[in-house]
């Protein structure tokens, strides 16, 4: 009941004009022993409109029963929070909208977030519509463990509303943070899961070995009056930075049918370790005679 309570306060606070965020933190003992939210507005005149405003009253009403003793607070201001859920893992996901679509998608939003709350290990979100210039939805999911996250990502529930969400959804991401390389490889968008971690390196070292090389050959030239270590740092920083933009993004697009194989053709699947065996030995070749 409280989990369903925190959807309906997410979702009038994200209506009031002003709102910027809400962020939900549940009891981790022994230190906190309350559930927090956490509410942000553009300006103080918002949060104070807000405040004074019947829906507040109202959803502060429905949760004194919820709670032991009956005690809610709100407080205002600057408040020092640390925490972390531990053992547990987030989705982050930035979604952009269509045209007109704005208050559809917050209808179908209020939805999908009743609906996730019942299920197992459930913790937490946090929801922040697009700011200034920004145009995308950015929502953090937590689930207590990546068993339950998985158990939401795959049931029928959740497949049945982002179905309905494709006429509303122009552009969806998700990033998953419970993967050896965060930030390179995004969720696959469809099931919501990570790709085969041994994808992931087969084309880190596809797009890593030229760097490499050509740094060698290159850049360690120039370098060699630098302190050992010096020249190390350089050279890893710049081969990250090129792997990271524009190189594996490069990579991601050209071979994105076989870190993401569901409903991609059979053939260009396994059409695509060939590709990949084949642009190894052709880099190889390129380099052979480059550090003789």
């Amino acid at each position: 009941a409280f989990a369903q309570w925190q959807v309906r306060w997410q979702t009038s606070v994200l209506a009031s004009a002003g709102a910027v965020s809400v962020e939900f933190w549940p009891p981790a003992p022994p230190d906190q022993l309350e559930s927090v939210a956490i509410t942000r507005f553009a300006s103080v005149d918002a949060l104070r409109k807000w405040r004074r405003g019947n829906r507040n009253s109202e959803l502060i009403d429905e949760a004194a029963p919820l709670a032991e003793g009956g005690l809610v607070m709100q407080l205002v201001g600057q408040a020092a929070v640390d925490y972390t859920v531990r053992h547990g893992v987030t989705m982050v996901m930035v979604t952009d909208i269509k045209p007109g679509k704005e208050a559809a998608y917050r209808a179908w939003a209020d939805r999908i977030q009743k609906l996730q709350a019942t299920f197992p290990g459930y913790v937490g979100s946090f929801v922040q519509p697009p700011q200034h210039k920004e145009t995308g939805w950015t929502t953090v999911l937590r689930f207590d463990s990546a068993a339950n996250l998985e158990g939401w990502l795959k049931s029928d529930a959740r497949a049945a509303m982002v179905k309905e969400s494709e006429q509303l959804v122009d552009d969806f991401h998700a990033q998953r943070v419970d993967t050896s390389f965060p930030g390179w490889v995004a969720n696959n968008p469809v099931t919501g899961k990570p790709p085969n971690l041994w994808k992931t390196a087969c084309l880190i070292l596809l797009t890593l070995f030229p760097v490499v090389m050509l740094e060698l050959r290159f850049l360690n030239p120039q370098l060699e009056t630098l302190n050992p270590a010096v020249r190390t740092f350089i050279g890893n920083a710049l081969s990250v930075t090129l792997t990271t933009w524009p190189l594996m993004p490069l990579a991601i697009f050209g071979f994105g049918a076989w870190l993401f194989p569901e409903n991609k053709p059979r053939w260009l699947v396994l059409t695509m370790p060939i590709v990949l065996v084949l642009c190894y030995a052709i880099e190889i070749a390129l380099l052979w005679h480059l550090l003789l």
